[in-house]
């Protein structure tokens, strides 16, 4: 049986420029190569952008208690001009592997499927090894759920999973994720009464209506944050005002938010606090407001557990790092696994989404060597 290695493997991973959703021929790619080493391979379709169908993969090693799950997406990020070294080459210089998605996150990809390769063919072991390969984290979110609403129907469940985000920080395993903040984008749009500005009384100026709006939510202290997680915050990230004159009182006005928020929010929750402000201000200044929102995803975290104690030890071996259990972040693929018991390990998150992507090589093998030390721990 082939033992893959990590930096052969990324480096044929990132040479397929799979932006978006694209998937270039990647998953069939992988199907082959996990098949060719005992797994049964399942490539299932979500929805993609525009008309396209966007191609997962999930693939299981064994069909007995425990079951280990190792969670990737092969979709990378644009920002694809002015490089250095050709974003898709997978180019090796001066001890760093060069490409879009070298740490986000085909490098981590290759480090667990060359570590299960290895410990497949190595050890004897009684439970199940399981990997769900996305296609479009970074875009639309469908595929990981798609793959799980299989695994339900099939009663397949997991228990316990490694998500191979870009979690590290400084060095490989400073930093381990337990969970992720929730993030809620919003939409105020504040109707007023256009008119002139030099008849005062005639209009109802919704630009102040909204400005106070804006002052009374950045103001509010939405929590004081938790253990893991740091406090829930409000940012305002587009204003938009749709008038040509400088003296006339426009009719509306608007402003798009996005909200991080902790395990002491769901989403429900606060809506009803952010509306309950939005609403107050626009009675008492006379406009109408409407408000919209949109949920990419609750907060959650898993409570420190024996199998996250264990690879906070595995790391402090491996690398000598004491690992930082934290939340911070955006979102991932992670947000849609429920109630499985997860962490998020992998590679340094130094240069993802930016011109000249690149991982160490040495970062490469240590992730490797952890997550193998992982699977000889858990299985034992």
């Amino acid at each position: 049986m082939k033992i893959y290695n990590q930096i052969k493997l990324a480096q044929e991973l990132i040479r397929f420029p799979t932006v978006k959703t694209e998937d270039k021929g990647i998953m069939k790619f992988l199907s082959r190569k996990l098949s060719s080493i005992g797994f049964r391979c399942k490539i299932i379709k979500s929805k993609g952008i525009g008309q396209k169908s966007a191609l997962n993969l999930y693939a299981k090693y064994g069909n007995s208690k425990r079951h280990i799950n190792f969670l990737g997406h092969t979709d990378v990020v644009a920002n694809l001009n002015n490089w250095k070294i050709p974003p898709f080459k997978g180019v090796v210089k001066k001890g760093y592997l060069n490409g879009r998605g070298s740490q986000d996150m085909k490098g981590g990809i290759a480090c667990f499927i060359s570590a299960i390769s290895k410990f497949i063919k190595n050890k004897k072991f009684k439970g199940s090894i399981s990997i769900i390969i996305a296609a479009d984290e970074e875009t639309t979110g469908f595929g990981t759920p798609a793959i799980i609403k299989y695994l339900k129907k099939r009663r397949d469940k997991i228990d316990f999973s490694i998500v191979a985000e870009p979690s590290s920080n400084k060095s490989v395993g400073d930093e381990i994720r337990i969970g992720r903040r929730g993030s809620m984008n919003g939409i105020i749009t504040v109707y007023g009464k256009s008119g002139h500005s030099a008849f005062a009384g005639s209009y109802i100026n919704p630009c102040t209506a909204l400005a106070k709006i804006i002052a009374k939510l950045k103001s509010t202290s939405l929590d004081n944050g938790t253990k893991f997680m740091p406090p829930s915050n409000l940012e305002f990230t587009k204003m938009n005002v749709d008038n040509l004159s400088e003296n006339v009182v426009p009719q509306s006005a608007s402003a798009k938010f996005n909200v991080r928020f902790n395990s002491k929010h769901k989403s429900t929750s606060l809506k009803k606090k952010i509306s309950k402000m939005i609403n107050a201000i626009s009675k008492k200044e006379k406009c109408k407001t409407k408000i919209e929102y949109k949920v990419s995803g609750e907060a959650f975290y898993t409570k420190p557990n024996k199998e996250i104690y264990m690879v906070k030890k595995i790391v402090k071996k491996v690398t000598g790092n004491s690992a930082k259990l934290n939340c911070r972040g955006g979102t991932s693929d992670s947000r849609f696994l429920g109630s499985i018991p997860r962490l998020e390990l992998g590679l340094r998150n130094t240069t993802i989404h930016m011109v000249d992507e690149r991982s160490p090589i040495s970062d490469l093998k240590k992730l490797t060597k952890i997550y193998y030390k992982i699977l000889e721990n858990y299985f034992r």
